[in-house]
């Protein structure tokens, strides 16, 4: 016999379009979040959104103060580098796995994803640029075919995905250069050297955090620290 799949709850659904707002950059790092505002934006009552919010914050996403509320989070530099270690470790070894499993479907969906980013690169979309790099770094996941896996990665890689959309779409990051990167993980996948695919993979993923300490500094010359 199947087992019966469960429809999701209202709680569920709620968290969904949540995370999707932050992720996307709908709601900005660091935003207010008023729970009767997102009610009536969801169409939701207050209960689930308050019960949406709190999950949420098991996965890093949005701070509550019981004093001033609930915020989309703000990472520092610590955990943004503990994040793009964790990130790195599971789509590495996501990356052996599909190569073994299934290395056509693998290269077909990054070679996919690659293209969509380069649309978006031509159409000066930053937006559907990141939705693109999004893509590409499911399609590692995905491509492992290991259940457990990808839930791990799906529970506490949001806070990245939702920094990624802010350096790319706010700071325009380097499109050009993350672009050429991905390309390089096809390349090294293509001639099956996993090795090299796994080095670049890794050091790609190194960059956000770099990326990320290069804004701070910014913002603090431009506080004039």
């Amino acid at each position: 016999m199947q087992p019966v799949e469960h429809p999701k709850s209202l709680m569920e659904v709620t968290a969904e379009k949540i995370r999707f707002a932050i992720v996307s950059g709908e709601l900005p790092l660091g935003s207010k979040l008023s729970e009767q505002r997102l009610a009536d934006t969801l169409g939701v009552s207050r209960s689930p959104v308050r019960d949406a919010l709190a999950a949420l914050q098991s996965e890093g996403l949005v701070m509550i103060s019981p004093k001033r509320g609930s915020f989309v989070f703000t990472p520092d530099l610590p955990v943004v580098d503990e994040l793009c270690e964790h990130r790195a470790i599971l789509e590495t070894a996501a990356l052996r796995l599909g190569v073994a499993r299934n290395y056509q479907g693998l290269v077909e969906q990054l070679e996919k994803s690659c293209a969509a980013m380069q649309t978006a690169l031509a159409a000066d979309d930053p937006h559907g640029y990141t939705l693109a790099d999004n893509q590409f770094h499911n399609a590692i996941i995905d491509g492992a075919a290991n259940r457990s896996l990808s839930k791990s990665y799906n529970l506490t890689i949001s806070p990245l995905k939702a920094l990624r959309t802010h350096l790319f779409t706010i700071m325009t990051e380097n499109t050009d250069r993350s672009l050429r990167e991905h390309h390089q993980v096809i390349e090294a996948i293509r001639v099956k050297d996993v090795d090299l695919a796994v080095s670049d993979l890794a050091e790609h993923i190194g960059h956000l955090a770099e990326a990320f300490r290069a804004k701070l500094s910014s913002e603090r010359m431009g506080d004039g620290k």
